[in-house]
């Protein structure tokens, strides 16, 4: 709903308590502060003035003017809600390659976890942007490149110290940017950081072990058979939701699909590659979906408050990468405990 205040009809929201008093404003809308638009498609600065960089400054010039405002309908791909063929396709396509890396030549695989880590970096940047902070792009892109390469090299020790230092780089080029909202910006400056940059390197680490290629097949493997039977089970016989109003999607039909198929895949690994106990592979079917489900509430959670469907349009059927990366990341320090503590592994 759109309101328009004037001089004979006052901004209807009050100011806080021991606050100054509300600026006037010819324009407004329910939300108090307007949204950063999406930074992806243009280079333009944001300013909550100009109609071009401001969606909601625009809706509400057109309802001043009386011009109807075009909307543009969400192609509707019924039940399955995703282009299928498309998915399948580009899933096919991912797998294959990740697969053979791993296989053939495994230290090729980091230069494609370097891909996809900047890649997200940049989704996630430009989303959290839409919050009306700013998320120093080339410094958490460059500071979680390092972190991975460190990691490689120096393993655990070279993760922390490079962490670190990359935290402090943010915070440095903040100060020296002067920005107004310098703590909200370097607290998501470093949230990206971390949710992204971090969490790969636990990938990394696990590449690094004797038989590392193995580990990261088999942890791979679970959390995509993870997504794949929630999704397959869920579009079947998906009728109670877990969390409707972070994602409705998501029932508890859906997510005895993740434990069946990711149990049944990774029991099969586990025998396969590291002939370890058959129940190591049950443990696993039952925690990587768990964690893996946490993760995709928490990209949900972000996209619902940030007004987004999908973090960035690179992958057909999927969304961007930060989409495909969501149930992985927040489960690979979690694979490499369970690596460490189950016999027949590390």
């Amino acid at each position: 709903m759109i309101s328009l205040t004037g001089p004979d009809n006052p901004a209807s929201d009050p100011a806080p308590l021991g606050g100054p008093d509300p600026v006037p404003h010819t324009s407004g809308s329910d939300a108090p502060f307007p949204k950063r638009r999406d930074l992806r498609n243009s280079g333009k600065d944001y300013s909550p003035e100009e109609p071009e960089t401001n969606p909601a400054a625009a809706t509400n010039s057109a309802a001043e003017t009386g011009k109807n405002v075009p909307e543009v309908a969400e192609k509707d791909y019924g039940k399955a809600g995703r282009n299928l063929p498309a998915a399948i396709g580009i899933g096919l396509l991912i797998g294959g390659i990740v697969l053979a890396s791993l296989i053939v030549f495994p230290i090729s695989f980091l230069f494609i976890i370097l891909i996809a880590i900047v890649a997200a970096m940049w989704e996630l940047a430009n989303a959290l942007s839409r919050s009306g902070s700013l998320v120093s792009r080339i410094p958490t892109m460059v500071s979680a490149a390092c972190m991975v390469l460190a990691t490689f090299v120096g393993g655990r020790e070279a993760l922390w110290v490079t962490f670190a230092a990359s935290a402090g780089a943010v915070m440095l080029f903040t100060m020296v940017e002067r920005r107004k909202n310098a703590v909200k910006d370097v607290s998501l400056s470093l949230f990206a950081l971390t949710y992204v940059g971090l969490m790969a390197c636990f990938v990394v680490y696990l590449l690094t072990q004797p038989d590392g290629n193995l580990y990261v097949i088999l942890f791979l493997a679970s959390v995509v058979a993870s997504d794949t039977g929630g999704y397959v089970f869920g579009v079947l016989w998906g009728k109670h939701p877990i969390a409707p109003r972070i994602s409705p999607k998501k029932s508890w039909e859906g997510y005895i699909g993740s434990v069946v198929f990711a149990a049944a895949v990774a029991t099969t690994l586990a025998l396969t590659l590291f002939d370890a106990p058959f129940w190591t592979g049950l443990v696993f079917g039952v925690v990587i979906p768990a964690f893996a489900t946490l993760g995709d509430f928490s990209e949900s959670m972000i996209k619902r408050d940030l007004d987004l469907k999908d973090m960035g349009t690179l992958l057909p059927g999927h969304g961007g990468v930060m989409d495909r990366l969501d149930s992985i990341l927040p489960t690979a320090p979690v694979a490499l405990v369970m690596f460490s503590v189950l016999p027949g592994y590390l």
